[in-house]
């Protein structure tokens, strides 16, 4: 694969390591024709980078200048200025990548920097920067897992929504992870110099990590078994609510009866033409005076507006389905997108082997 394939350069993330002393690595994640990969840079490789540049070309620096080094304070202790520092190296990368001036993307410097491979089909890793995708995805499990606690978390509060929310960004951090863990498993008998041990170390490892990419998986999909149960808890609760309080109204609505029971009969109202006016009565007010009469108004009307109150909960909870099924084609849309992606680099090897099985023949 030929510098020529690189169409992007990203700088999406920093970790902090330990060892041999403590210090903030860059992700570089490099997309080209046929996949993308990562390597993961310190700040000091990118320096000796730019000086290595400068030394070939003396007369013609890169068209971008580095981020300047901080003695005092240092970079490492605040996460401003680490986070400031990757937005100036991506910016140093694109803009090398970008220029038409392309004397820096033909230089050997600029390929192995990148991890592009020479002359090894479609592998585009070496051992170290294998490592480094392997430390990559693992960050990805630790982060999948916390939104999975962060999920449980809100299920237990009955806040829905933010759950739901938890769901669809660990299903997408598991598509990346499933997409870069088997790009991860294809290349590793592909590697060069390295010892039999060290092979089957590293297959143990992603054995390792498929099985936790497994598990998370199936906590994940329990998810939304979970969220289905608690919007059934929420109707049922709601329902009993209600019949309580239709037996509360049924209650309240004997009350006017017991009173025209106690009340005379010869009782009047201000009705008009009295004669006609109880022809047009219904059953419920007929033989209410008029207090029952006023109460019994107040009661239609507490009804109607809790009607009102009941109509409002039920349009917030098709919002919140509607919100849920959106996510959920987003989710969709995502894998279909990334097996389109996959496909078209299928079609890719294929094509490329077909070319070298025309040279063979």
């Amino acid at each position: 694969m030929g510098d020529n394939t690189v169409q992007a350069i990203y700088v999406p993330s920093t970790e902090t390591r330990q060892q041999p002393k403590p210090h903030t690595v860059y992700g570089v994640q490099v997309k080209a024709a046929v996949q993308t990969w990562q390597v993961w840079k310190r700040y000091s490789d990118f320096v000796k980078l730019h000086d290595q540049f400068l030394s070939i070309f003396p007369q013609s620096p890169p068209p971008q200048p580095l981020p300047a080094r901080r003695i005092f304070p240092p970079t490492f202790s605040d996460a401003g200025r680490v986070d400031e520092r990757r937005r100036g190296l991506e910016n140093y990368l694109r803009a090398i990548l970008s220029s038409r001036d392309d004397r820096w993307r033909q230089t050997d410097l600029w390929k192995d920097f990148l991890g592009t491979p020479k002359g090894r089909g479609v592998n585009t890793f070496t051992s170290e920067s294998w490592l480094d995708e392997y430390n990559g995805l693992t960050a990805i499990t630790r982060e999948v897992r916390s939104l999975v606690n962060k999920r449980s978390t809100h299920i237990a509060r009955n806040e829905i929504s933010a759950a739901h929310n938890c769901t669809v960004q660990a299903k997408k951090q598991l598509i990346t992870l499933s997409s870069r863990l088997s790009q991860l498993d294809s290349t590793l008998s592909q590697l060069d110099d390295m010892a039999e041990g060290e092979e089957r170390r590293r297959q143990d490892m992603l054995a390792t990590l498929k099985e936790e990419r497994d598990t998370l998986m199936t906590l994940v999909l329990s998810a939304k078994q979970q969220q289905e149960q608690l919007f059934q808890r929420q109707e049922t609760e709601a329902h009993v609510s209600d019949a309580d309080e239709k037996k509360k109204q049924d209650q309240a609505s004997l009350l006017p009866h017991q009173k025209r029971q106690n009340s005379t009969i010869g009782t009047g109202r201000a009705f008009g033409a009295a004669a006609k006016q109880r022809a047009q009565e219904t059953q419920v007010t007929r033989g209410l005076d008029n207090d029952g009469l006023l109460q019994y108004q107040q009661q239609t009307m507490q009804e109607q507006d809790k009607q009102v109150e009941q109509f409002s909960t039920l349009l917030a909870r098709q919002k919140q389905l509607g919100i849920a099924i959106g996510d959920e084609l987003e989710v969709q849309n995502q894998i279909l997108d990334e097996l389109d992606h996959d496909v078209g680099r299928t079609a890719m090897k294929l094509k490329f082997a077909n070319k070298k099985l025309a040279t063979i023949k």
